[in-house]
């Protein structure tokens, strides 16, 4: 199952790229989905699959957000430099 949840992760991450969000929200309600009526048919538990399901969701989820985290990094880094570097020069003096 470790490798399952490696997958998930790198999947969100993946799709944090091009997905928008609303799109990869109906993605994991349906793998969510999915993944509980495939365990309920292989004869696990009710909670279980659906906990199995729900851990898989969030793992979807937490690599949709840590590639997201580390664009937001990445993106306020250049700004604040090209942002501090820039000298406002005024045509007009002080009193």
């Amino acid at each position: 199952m470790g490798w399952a949840f490696a997958i998930c992760f790198i999947i969100g991450a993946i799709c944090a790229l091009r997905v928008p969000i609303l799109v990869f929200t109906l993605i994991v309600v349906f793998v969510m989905l999915g993944y509980a009526i495939v365990g309920l048919a292989t004869g696990s538990g009710v909670l279980a699959a659906l906990g199995w399901g729900l851990a898989l969701a969030t793992l979807l989820e937490a690599g949709y957000l840590f590639t997201h985290g580390i664009l937001y990094c990445l993106y306020t880094r250049r700004a604040s430099g090209t942002r501090s570097s820039q000298k406002i020069q005024s045509k007009y003096t002080t009193d």
